[in-house]
C-alpha cells in the first residue's frame, strides 16, 4: 500500500511538473486530435519536389495531430514518424509513404491523420501543382 501511495504521489508531481514545463496552453504545441498548428507544421515540412518546379510553396490550412498509439502508451514508449507524400493540385494529401518509424503503430498513426490534411497548393505561374513534402511527427505521452 505504501509503494501504490508513492507510485500515485510521484505520478501527480511528474504531471504537475510536466504541465508547467511543457506550457500546454500554447498554440504552437499540437496534442494528439486537435488542430495542428500552422506556424508548427511550416517549420518542420520540407519540400522533396525542387523550389523550381513552384513559385509558391505549399501552406498547411486544416488538419489533427496524430492519436498517441495505445500500445505504445502502456510501455510509455516514446518516437517518432517521417512521411513523405503528394500534395496535389486540390490541396489534398495523396501517395502516403513512411520514410522511417520506430514503430509500426506511430507511422500508422501519422499516416492516418495525413489523409485528411486540407492545403492551399504550392503554385508555379499561379496554377496549382503538385509537390512532394516530408514532415516527420514526434510522439510522447
Amino acid at each position: 500500500m505504501t509503494q501504490y501511495l508513492a507510485d500515485s504521489g510521484y505520478r501527480a508531481l511528474s504531471l504537475i511538473a510536466a504541465l508547467l514545463l511543457c506550457d500546454c496552453s500554447s498554440p504552437n504545441l499540437a496534442f494528439e486530435g486537435n488542430q495542428m498548428p500552422e506556424k508548427q507544421v511550416a517549420a518542420y515540412m520540407t519540400s522533396v519536389t525542387p523550389s523550381s518546379a513552384y513559385d509558391t510553396p505549399p501552406k498547411f490550412l486544416n488538419g489533427y495531430a496524430p492519436f498517441f498509439p495505445a500500445s505504445a502508451v502502456k510501455t510509455r514508449h516514446w518516437g517518432y514518424a517521417v512521411v513523405e507524400f503528394n500534395i496535389t493540385a486540390a490541396g489534398t494529401t495523396s501517395d502516403l509513404r513512411v520514410v522511417t518509424a520506430t514503430t509500426y503503430s506511430f507511422a500508422a498513426n501519422a499516416a492516418r491523420a495525413l489523409q485528411n490534411w486540407q492545403f492551399a497548393p504550392a503554385r508555379k505561374n499561379g496554377q496549382p501543382v503538385p509537390v512532394r513534402v516530408r514532415l516527420p511527427f514526434t510522439f510522447r505521452s
